[in-house]
């Protein structure tokens, strides 16, 4: 599994993966001759896990351990801490950056070393501990533990930092309760410049996780013009995972014929993540948009030109004609 590319913002730069394959390879980061790979212990908790997940009831108390290995050339000094975890709008599961107020599962964790330095080919271990609330809700709850290395961009006045961390889901006990909801619905419609070909239509919507578990799904976009015709229907498309809490935003485009009117809905068939999270009634949201196609239009126009010019010379030369043979009879 590598590391996101780099990336520089306007005051701090960020990257960060997250082990999150179905085995269980250490999720690494390169730039260079920076190099380190994070990966889960094998202990008394699990061997060759992917990521930290946890069955856990309200106040439980747990602790586990987080491998860091050195696999650069260069000398490692790193900062390690925990954080909420989110799904960000584009679908790709993220952490809060450190500083950033944790509201959640962040807040349950507490790493027994938050800095460290490792020469080349050296390995740590990070244990931490997970403190359950006593009230904690039931369901999902997501957290990352991050090692994260801050250097200054040799070609800019630019703060880089680079993240390398490994997710904690953790499911408290009692009823699950999957939801999924659809907002902020629009469409664009774009025309072809060929009359004879589809346009696209735009469609974009929000889907928020609005249950207590984390949450997947399949979606399709029906689409029909004025009266029901040329009706399409997408094939199924999966969705990213989406964390409780968390909103990812929604881009489809789709191949539309319209004869100057469409409309349709998005459908999504949600489903829980993880054993016993169950499915969910399907969502739906509608939406319709003047489509004029003004290719055809402008075929037609030209078309209904043509049959008009033709009927009108031919009306001309009859009427020519017949002029012609009234005074052949009269001569």
């Amino acid at each position: 599994m590598t590391a996101l590319p780099r990336l520089p913002r306007v005051a701090v730069g960020a990257l960060l993966a997250f082990a999150l394959a179905a085995a269980a390879p250490p999720a690494f980061a390169e730039d260079g001759g920076v190099a380190w790979s994070v990966q889960t212990a094998d202990n008394a908790n699990g061997t060759g896990r992917a990521n930290f997940s946890y069955d856990v009831d309200p106040g439980a108390v747990l602790a586990d351990t987080m491998l860091v290995v050195n696999t650069g050339t260069e000398p490692l000094p790193l900062t390690v801490y925990a954080a909420d975890a989110f799904t960000a709008a584009s679908g790709e599961i993220d952490v809060l950056a450190d500083g950033t107020p944790s509201q959640d599962a962040g807040t349950w964790v507490s790493v027994g070393q938050t800095s460290m330095e490792l020469a080349p080919g050296q390995s740590a271990e990070v244990p931490f501990t997970i403190t359950v609330p006593t009230d904690a809700r039931p369901g999902d709850h997501s957290a990352g533990i991050v090692t994260s290395l801050a250097s200054r961009d040799a070609t800019s006045s630019l703060s880089v930092e680079r993240r390398l961390g490994t997710r904690i889901n953790l499911r408290v006990s009692g009823a699950l309760a999957p939801a999924a909801a659809i907002t902020g619905t629009t469409v664009r419609y774009d025309g072809s410049w060929n009359p004879f070909e589809s346009g696209r239509l735009t469609v974009e919507y929000s889907l928020e996780n609005v249950g207590n578990t984390r949450l997947t799904g399949v979606e399709t976009v029906a689409t029909s013009g004025a009266a029901g015709l040329l009706g399409d229907t997408t094939a199924p498309t999966q969705l990213p995972e989406i964390v409780t809490g968390s909103t990812i935003q929604v881009t489809r485009e789709v191949p539309a014929f319209s004869l100057g009117w469409l409309s349709g809905h998005v459908t999504v068939v949600p489903e829980g993540v993880g054993l016993g999270a169950g499915t969910v009634a399907p969502v739906t949201a509608d939406f319709s948009i003047a489509a004029v196609p003004w290719s055809l239009y402008g075929l037609i126009v030209l078309v209904i030109a043509a049959v008009v010019t033709v009927v009108l010379l031919a009306r001309r030369r009859g009427a020519r004609e017949a002029s012609e043979a009234d005074l052949r009879q009269a001569d």
